[in-house]
């Protein structure tokens, strides 16, 4: 009997710490975690299809930079192309914010002092691929309907 007892606390003790670790996982959002831009994607508003695609080559200045979502609420971008120059280099600059996901309305909405400074659309979100709505207003295949332009990122 006492080994029954004792089994059934084990088990017990497993499946609670179990559950925590599970609990962990959903507390932290998907969007928390660095990021790179690594494609254009352009879809059909008609029917969903890829009209087109544009791999950015590891070269690039986009695909060099990294995008940290913080789990306390920071955004730190590090970028390669000089502010002041526009110049692609080997010289990363940072900007710092707060950031909020809202993961019902599928927006982020970054903040400098308070001060919204840009919201943005969230097409889809997952553990490795983030798709950031960049435009959904112009007919690019000429059918009639606005297409979707999306940014595509994957976690690092």
């Amino acid at each position: 009997m006492k080994k029954l007892i004792l089994f059934a606390l084990a088990s017990l003790v497993i499946i609670s710490c179990r559950k925590d670790d599970d609990d962990e996982e959903k507390s932290e959002s998907l969007i928390v975690g660095t990021w790179k831009t690594i494609d254009y994607r352009t879809i059909s508003g008609k029917d969903g299809s890829i009209i087109s695609s544009n791999t950015i080559p590891d070269t690039d200045c986009i695909r060099k930079s990294n995008y940290n979502y913080k789990n306390n609420g920071k955004f730190i971008g590090e970028y390669f192309r000089d502010p002041q120059t526009g110049e692609c280099g080997n010289t990363s600059f940072y900007e710092e914010m707060d950031y909020s996901y809202n993961e019902e309305a599928k927006t982020i909405t970054y903040k400098t002092d308070g001060l919204t400074q840009e919201i943005i659309k969230v097409h889809s979100l997952d553990k490795t691929e983030m798709q950031i709505l960049v435009d959904e207003n112009m007919d690019h295949n000429s059918d009639g309907i606005p297409d979707k332009i999306l940014r595509i990122y994957t976690k690092q």
